[in-house]
Parts: C-alpha cells; structure tokens; sequence
C-alpha cells in the first residue's frame, strides 16, 4: 500500500505523514496520519519479521481506550478521526483486496508539541526496574524505595509509598533514554502526570475486571495550540504497557507476560553475546506474538477484532 502523503517520521512501529483539513483554509498546523504497522522491535532493535494483525491491534486497542474509557473522564487527546473518517483528511489509497484497508491501522491526530518525557508507571517492581536498577543497588529515579524487596512485589502493599511509582526518561535518540529524577519531573510537568495516573488507574480498574493485571505502561504527552496538554502516541497497549494475568502474579517471579516477551526471549537467546543485529523470528514464534495480542485485545474489549473493526471502523 503506498500513502501519497509527505513523509513526517518513521519510528519502529509507527510511520506519521502530515494530512489535510477537510477546509482548504484551515490556518491551524495540518493533522498527522499515524500508521501502525507490523513491524516488531526488542531491545531497541527492529526486526526483520513482521507479525501479522499485531499494526490493526495497536491501532484498534487505542482507539477502544481513547474513545470507550478515557473521553468519559474528560481527558484530554490528540485523537481527531479513525475508521473511514480518517479519508476527509487522507486520500484513500489504491490497495490489493488482500491488504489490510488503512483505516484498520491508521487515525487522524493533531499536531502537538510533544514533551520530551516518558510518562512511565509502575505498579510492580519489574522489569528494567528491577534488572537494570534495584537489583544492582541503583536508584537513578531518586525513588527510595525499601531495600530487600523481591521481585513483583506490589508497590501498592508498601507503607507511605505512593503507587503506581513514577519512572520518567528523557526522549532522546540515544539507544536507550536515560532515566530522569522522578521528583523534579514531576514539579515540572504535573499536569501530565496528574493525567497519567487518571490514564493508569482507569486503564487497571478495567483491565483488573477481565482477570488482566496493569504491570506498568508508559504515556507521551505534547501541547496542543490552545497550550493545553494532551495525551499523545498509543495508549494501554502490549507495546507501551507490561499486562499479566491476575492468576499468575506471584512475588519472587516473573509471571507470563500478556505482550511481546516471546519475541524479547527469543531474541536474548538467539543473540548470546554477540552484537544485536535485526532478527528473523521462527514460525512458531511469529504465530505466538500474533495470538497473544489478538487474544489480549480481544479479551480486554470483550469482542473478536473482526467484530469491532466492521462495527467501530468500517461504517
């Protein structure tokens, strides 16, 4: 499928182009279309293998959340159309019968100035948190938090800590973006973070009535012409949050993670020490990332794909 449509930004798995207002004499900085595709990146690298349907389930969960949950709090987002509103601001392309239409994996945004921030929350001690930081003794976040914990424990459980923790980074183009001091982040920017946290809680009150666990997730924010800040990017997926059965979670180990961990395991194993260089995953391998974000989005919605794309997008 070929987008005629300027070419903004190609991330690792989103690709922007700048749209059009329906008005020709619209004065306000063009729209942007953002294209989720099926590539797929672990440790900052993007791999050769695509995952099928993985694009039309970032896409679709994003707009279930933004849409379903969060414009019912009042917060406020970049999201102007999706599904087939997204052609009064795009030209519809020429495609194959068998390509996935655009408006599966596409929506119209406004144009912000994004904050250079990584919005991340966390409900567990986990993840890099855990084998980047605190098991090593380091606390790059200025956070405090209690020494001797294990692994999953719940900050929620801790006396006098605030839960879910707040871990910023910087946005950079460094290969990893270096932690900010969680404190002086957050006198910096606490309209984002206020929203942050409204996004996380509603996000885990939901996803906790469908037996799913909200380990951590990461938000971006920008301003908007008006000055006010806004969410920005995808939100509550398995490629921005860390999700987990409720069943499964057990301090002292790893549960199975509800996203991209077989692609991160495979990766890690097939790597050794050698350099990280872009991978072909396996068959077998490919099916499973597939299914496991089908499955999750079909298990947080309450509906197949299929069914939300014909209902929610195609008309």
């Amino acid at each position: 499928m070929v987008i005629d449509l300027p070419l903004k930004y190609r991330g690792k798995t989103r690709d922007t182009y700048e749209a059009k207002w329906p008005d020709p004499n619209d004065k306000r900085r063009p729209p942007l279309l953002i294209v989720a595709s099926d590539r797929i990146s672990t440790h900052d690298v993007v791999h050769k293998s695509m995952i099928p349907k993985k694009g039309e389930v970032l896409n679709a969960l994003t707009i279930f959340w933004i849409v379903d949950v969060l414009e019912k709090l009042g917060i406020a987002h970049h999201l102007i159309a999706y599904g087939k509103k997204i052609y009064d601001y795009v030209p519809k392309p020429d495609s194959d019968p068998k390509d996935v239409p655009l408006h599966h994996r596409a929506i119209v945004v406004k144009q912000l100035d994004i904050i250079l921030v990584e919005f991340i929350l966390r409900q567990f001690l986990c993840g890099g948190l855990w084998s980047k930081h605190y098991s090593k003794g380091l606390d790059p976040y200025g956070l405090s938090i209690p020494a001797g914990l294990p692994l999953m424990t719940n900050f929620g459980t801790l006396a006098k800590f605030a839960a879910p923790v707040f871990t910023p980074t910087k946005k950079s183009d460094e290969e990893h973006d270096p932690p900010l001091l969680s404190e002086a982040t957050a006198r910096e920017h606490p309209e984002a973070l206020m929203l942050s946290r409204k996004v996380f809680d509603r996000g885990r009150q939901r996803l906790r009535t469908r037996g799913i666990e909200l380990i951590d997730s990461k938000f971006e924010f920008g301003i908007d012409e008006d000055g006010q800040v806004v969410l920005a990017d995808e939100v509550l997926t398995p490629d921005s949050s860390r999700f987990a059965l409720l069943s499964d979670i057990k301090e002292g180990e790893n549960p199975p993670w509800l996203d991209k961990q077989i692609a991160r395991d495979w990766a890690e194993k097939h790597w050794g020490l050698n350099p990280k260089e872009p991978l072909v995953f396996p068959p077998l391998t490919i099916s499973g990332i597939r299914n496991t974000y089908v499955d999750l989005f079909e298990q947080i919605v309450g509906m197949k794909l299929s069914q939300f794309q014909h209902e929610r997008l195609d008309n």
